[in-house]
């Protein structure tokens, strides 16, 4: 197990330690003193060393930020501004918005019925609370290792060989436990009830159809952004994101090494983030948020942050279909992707 994973474990528990909370007031109290006193150490850190000891002011703003967003997290205001502002960019990015101008819609319910149905961050809810602290926490950090300044000039990372095992323990078994965690599984939920929030079901054929359709749409979608690429800042970057991948995904043997790292690349990453973004986080925080840290998960691309974006904008995508889906449908999608990518890298970098 690498570090990742026990950062990623140590989440998880904070996560289900919140919806323990529920019923236990101090340590509810317990969970609001932990933020604030993150709140302090951010605030402590920036004002003694934090340009410094960042390295660059572009991390040092981000720690300021954090900082003040962490501390505001803890009143209600703020959280219920927070759910208005998710519910709102979700409404628009979904097409849902466009329900109170149908006909029916003023037979059926009202705008504050609608509103209130369809409302996805719980201003009053210590698990939704402690969950956003989390995806702040964790987006400040990715953020901050990201630099902005190659957004125009990318600066590729050298491509080392992906273990299998890191597949496993972090991408794997490491985000299917945080989401299992922070949906309150054994806690607010039995196990059938957790499958169900996380959005795995048995998907009917049509929506077996809609995850094929992914597939085929993520490879145009890669075709368009390897031609806008190629030609940005007069750098060959398509090829260059080729050449990262092929000597991340490379094994030695032929054939049926191959197979096995797309197949792992296809079950841990696929499932994983999928189960993650689009199961745990997207119900709570909306689209937009789900697919910003997606994008901000390929880590990789810190120095190459046009890549991040094309995550990202993909992974929106990705998370309309997942609200009028299930999780079950995006992961055919995302991991059958990897699985075809992953296996042509390997076997023909």
């Amino acid at each position: 197990m690498n570090a990742d994973f026990f950062i990623v474990a140590l989440l998880g528990i904070l996560g289900l330690l919140a919806h323990v909370a529920r019923k236990r007031r101090w340590l509810e109290g317990l969970l609001r003193v932990f933020i604030f006193s993150t709140f302090l150490v951010e605030y402590f850190v920036y004002a003694n060393r934090g340009p410094d000891l960042l390295f660059n002011p572009w991390a040092a703003n981000i720690l300021l930020g954090t900082c003040i967003v962490t501390l505001l997290l803890l009143f209600i205001p703020i959280r219920r501004l927070f759910s208005v502002v998710f519910t709102s960019i979700d409404l628009v990015l979904s097409g849902q918005i466009l329900i109170p101008l149908l006909p029916l819609f003023r037979k059926v319910t009202t705008w504050a019925d609608f509103w209130a149905s369809r409302r996805i961050f719980v201003p009053a809810s210590i698990p939704h609370m402690v969950g956003l602290f989390i995806y702040i926490s964790t987006a400040a950090y990715l953020l901050a290792a990201t630099d902005p300044n190659t957004f125009q000039m990318p600066a590729m990372p050298i491509p080392l060989p992906l273990p299998i095992s890191q597949l496993f323990s972090y991408n794997g078994l490491g985000l299917i436990l945080l989401s299992f965690c922070g949906i309150g599984i054994y806690v607010s939920r039995a196990p059938k009830e957790a499958l169900t929030r996380l959005g795995w079901v048995k998907p009917t054929w049509p929506q077996v159809g809609i995850g094929l359709a992914i597939i085929v749409f993520s490879f145009v979608y890669d075709a368009l952004w390897a031609i806008y690429t190629h030609q940005l800042s007069g750098q060959d970057l398509a090829s260059k994101l080729s050449a990262y991948n092929a000597g991340t995904f490379s094994t030695p043997g032929g054939f049926a090494p191959s197979v096995v790292l797309a197949l792992a690349t296809a079950l841990c990453a696929g499932i994983g983030e999928e189960t993650l973004v689009r199961g745990a986080l997207q119900p709570v925080l909306g689209i937009l948020p789900a697919a910003f840290l997606h994008g901000m998960l390929h880590g990789q691309f810190a120095h190459a942050p046009i890549f991040i974006l094309q995550v990202a904008l993909w992974s929106t995508c990705i998370g309309i279909v997942r609200r009028y889906t299930n999780t079950t449908t995006t992961i055919i999608g995302h991991a059958g992707f990897n699985f075809v990518t992953t296996f042509l890298f390997s076997f023909n970098p």
